[in-house]
């Protein structure tokens, strides 16, 4: 029997489906569907930091649902001020979640740069980078000290 040498076209199409195979075997991670995008103002950025949780943090599994992750409940707006602002991190409590005025020192904008002070995974988990426009949004939000329409205008201070 003569066994002629493959075309190259016929080569390179089995490479091809080779090398799927093994990217697909070679996958790990839990694939997650990206949410859908958050409203945008007329300069592209996110219209709130609320849109930008509700976009990419509070479902199911991650910041919302019946068991958010930490404990830190990103479902809506009061929740959600209720849960980062001025509190310790779980994982570092000698940094606040989002720390008013000090975005260096925010455990979450920290998370979301895999800055090396955290422990455990960059966020968002399984999706990280999120979009640096969006990072950029919650560190100024936080260095801001944390206001905005969508959060209290006032809340009781924790004595410390």
């Amino acid at each position: 029997m003569i066994v002629r040498p493959a075309r190259p076209a016929q080569a390179s199409i089995a490479l091809c489906l080779f090398a799927l195979v093994l990217a697909a075997l070679g996958c790990t991670e839990k694939l997650v569907e990206p949410p859908p995008p958050p409203p945008l103002t007329s300069t592209g950025v996110p219209d709130s930091i609320q849109a930008v949780f509700t976009a990419n943090c509070s479902f199911d599994g991650c910041h919302g649902g019946t068991s958010p992750q930490r404990g830190m409940d990103l479902t809506d707006a009061v929740t959600s001020y209720e849960h980062i602002v001025g509190i310790a991190a779980n994982e570092v409590a000698t940094f606040e979640r989002i720390a008013p005025g000090d975005s260096a020192n925010s455990y979450m904008v920290m998370k979301l740069h895999d800055d090396p002070r955290i422990i455990g995974q960059p966020m968002p988990f399984g999706a990280f980078p999120l979009d640096q426009v969006l990072v950029s949004r919650i560190a100024q939000w936080a260095q801001q000290g944390a206001p905005g329409v969508d959060v209290p205008v006032a809340r009781p201070v924790a004595l410390r």
